[in-house]
């Protein structure tokens, strides 16, 4: 089994660095209502004479040794900007696996005593359906009306935002609990409330600066250019590298001298992954790569999985990993267990 960690450090280096959420997320209740409006998303629609305003990109909790969000809510608002109607949701992204869930409604408390509202299916994503057991990452939202929203957000005390919690019921699976932060829902509608120019009359503003600001800019931008054709040439270098591994995973493999086994291959590349406060008993080996055509890929195994047994064997590193495998006969049954997310699971794989 040919499993390249030196290759991949390259690769994972970059990832780490160029992913803000490696870093500790910041708590809900520690972000202000400026920060919720100036990291508020803007799109203008000049077709239908719409703006689409969401706070997506201003909380977001990362879990798991990739850093992955696996749940997610946000405030949406639709405004016609020749009218100034405006059409207010919570939208909610939610990644699981196992049964599909159907959502029915959602529950919480409002300015005129507890309220239930009908959720909508936005879109569903289905993917690594062939272990058996599917991934799902559904897109759903409920509306709320604009007075109670701004009830809340006259609410809004500077370092001391109050939580607004909710509950969506679902059948085939847990219900969803989500939380909004009043800074989050005040930072929203200011942002909704500025004019459709204020984002132009910004750029006006940036555009003014002196020159030996400008110079400053364009020499950053030239070095960031550097930086990322340097980039470049060591992701194109560790493509030829991996094509070159699986160019020879891929060649036909000639019959074995007598009385010798013939090495088996699972066909992934992985790094060995510690137990975290989160999951102490969650350590194995991350999946980075797997091979097209491997014994894993037939198995259902993805990549971000992590494997901690085979065949009985625990799995922390990588020598571990090669001796269960070497432990094995050709063509015989072997269960492997693994991590998804937050769950576990149970892969039956065939070596030939």
């Amino acid at each position: 089994m040919k499993l390249r960690t030196a290759a991949l450090a390259p690769l994972i280096a970059l990832v780490l660095a160029a992913n803000p959420a490696s870093a500790k997320d910041p708590p809900l209740t520690s972000l202000t209502m400026e920060h919720f409006r100036d990291t508020a998303t803007v799109k203008e629609d000049p077709a239908s004479g719409t703006a689409t305003i969401t706070t997506e990109k201003g909380f977001r909790v990362h879990t798991g040794p990739m850093k992955m969000v696996w749940n997610d809510e946000y405030l949406k608002g639709v405004v016609d900007r020749a009218t100034g109607e405006k059409s207010l949701q919570v939208v909610v992204m939610s990644i699981y696996s196992g049964n599909r869930r159907s959502y029915q409604s959602a529950n919480f408390q409002w300015t005129n005593g507890p309220k239930s509202a009908p959720v909508t299916q936005i879109r569903t994503q289905r993917e690594a359906c062939g272990t058996g057991e599917c991934t799902y990452t559904d897109y759903i939202a409920f509306d709320l009306d604009e007075a109670g929203l701004r009830q809340i957000a006259a609410g809004y005390v500077p370092g001391k935002p109050s939580i607004w919690p909710f509950k969506i019921t679902a059948t085939g699976g847990p219900d969803y609990s989500g939380r909004l932060s009043s800074a989050e829902i005040a930072g929203f509608l200011a942002r909704v409330d500025q004019p459709a120019n204020a984002p132009a009359r910004a750029a006006i503003a940036k555009s003014n600066v002196g020159a030996k600001e400008s110079d400053a800019i364009a020499k950053e931008n030239a070095a960031l250019a550097k930086e990322n054709a340097a980039l470049a040439k060591q992701n194109a270098d560790l493509a030829k590298e991996n094509a070159a591994l699986a160019k020879a995973n891929a060649a036909p493999t000639t019959a074995s001298p007598a009385g010798v086994l013939p090495k088996l291959d699972l066909g992934i590349s992985g790094i060995p992954v510690a137990a975290t406060a989160e999951q102490p008993n969650r350590a194995g080996i991350l999946v980075s790569a797997v091979n097209r055509g491997s014994v894993a890929q037939k198995a259902g195994i993805i990549v971000g999985d992590i494997l901690y047994e085979i065949d009985g064997h625990p799995i922390k590193e990588l020598a571990e990993l090669e001796a269960a495998v070497a432990a094995n006969a050709a063509n015989s049954p072997v269960v492997i267990k693994l991590y998804r997310g937050t769950s576990k699971m149970s892969l039956k794989i065939r070596f030939q």
